[in-house]
């Protein structure tokens, strides 16, 4: 990795797709058993379709798992594609934890603060549901 770039794990919620610096994750997990309890389903983020892998992340001296459908790889990107979420955005956003997005591929896609979003927990329950089935 060059100086003035960074590592970005990409992964999915349902049908979106996120990135994370890759020193937010201590190590991917898989396969994961219907009904998993200690792992954190539904974020802000949405909730997986058939979560198959976890992104662990450290926290307060202990381990967190999000879990993801996927992982999609990581990715070095310029410091440079990298740029902080605009001040409206982040004023109204329901979340402390997308902090930014990444140009990949002349694309944005949000960057996630992932031990905020551990901190956060669970969506609340006030907090309205956006349906997100998945295509047969």
């Amino acid at each position: 990795m060059s100086e003035g770039s960074c590592q970005l794990v990409l992964f999915q919620v349902g049908a979106r797709v996120f990135a994370s610096r890759a020193t937010d994750v201590r190590r991917i997990a898989g396969d994961f058993p219907d009904g998993v309890e200690t792992a954190l389903g539904e974020t802000v983020l949405g909730r997986p379709w058939d979560a198959r892998r976890g992104l662990v992340v450290g926290l307060d001296g202990g381990e967190q798992t999000i879990l993801v459908d996927g992982v999609l790889g990581v990715r070095v990107v310029p410091d440079a594609d990298i740029q902080s979420l605009p001040r409206f955005a982040s004023d109204i956003l329901a979340t402390n934890a997308l902090k930014g997005f990444a140009v990949l591929e002349e694309m944005p896609t949000l960057l996630v603060d992932l031990p905020t979003l551990v901190r956060e927990g669970p969506r609340s329950r006030g907090t309205p549901r956006e349906e997100n089935p998945p295509h047969a």
